[in-house]
């Protein structure tokens, strides 16, 4: 119409690592809405936070309780970088209702199994967690112990080292000779499905 002025549309704003519209953050995954809360909280506020983002009630209850969720949530947009690279960072996994998985602690399995009622049969658990390439290793095992030595699929998918014959004491002291990062606090045992510390 003649006489009225045009007004400019207003620019849209959004949370700059998500590039989602505030009023939105609360619908994005649990992972994606703990990286918008640093901006969030320091542009909007934890009163707005409280209001707009029920679905994250517990978060905000009050400013101790997002602390404490934010000390034990560490994000940084390096995350997949920095867990694959360096093994000594825990990897870190969000469960519904913001509750914090961590990745399973770095431990050296060695368990004895008997099959046929006479044949002994060492497997190892864990090296990959401290980034040791299983085939190498079980190559290192077979030559070492001059014996049969293989990477095999467990029942839940997860590899590990078949070794023939009983050498536990022995591949303890030959892994943290071969491999110094593991020492001796990382090693259990196992035997009828109960683990205890091998040393």
């Amino acid at each position: 119409m003649e006489g009225e002025q045009a007004t400019a549309p207003k620019p849209l704003i959004v949370e700059p690592k998500t590039g989602v519209p505030p009023e939105y953050c609360e619908f994005l995954s649990l992972k994606g809405f703990v990286k918008s809360i640093p901006w969030l909280r320091e542009n909007k506020g934890l009163e707005w936070l409280q209001n707009n983002c029920t679905n994250y009630a517990d978060f905000f209850v009050d400013e101790d309780t997002l602390n404490a969720k934010m000390d034990g949530l560490k994000f940084s947009e390096d995350d997949a970088k920095t867990s694959a690279g360096d093994s000594s960072q825990p990897i870190i996994k969000l469960m519904p209702g913001g509750k914090v998985k961590r990745a399973p602690q770095k431990e050296v399995v060695l368990e004895r199994n008997v099959r046929n009622k006479k044949k002994c049969v060492t497997t190892v658990k864990g090296l990959d967690l401290f980034g040791v390439k299983l085939s190498d290793a079980a190559k290192k095992f077979g030559k070492k112990f001059a014996c049969g030595a293989s990477v095999v699929k467990d029942a839940t998918g997860k590899e590990e080292i078949d070794v023939q014959g009983d050498f536990s004491q022995e591949l303890a002291a030959f892994i943290m000779k071969t491999y110094p990062d593991i020492q001796k606090g990382h090693f259990y045992s196992a035997e009828k499905g109960k683990k205890a510390p091998l040393f």
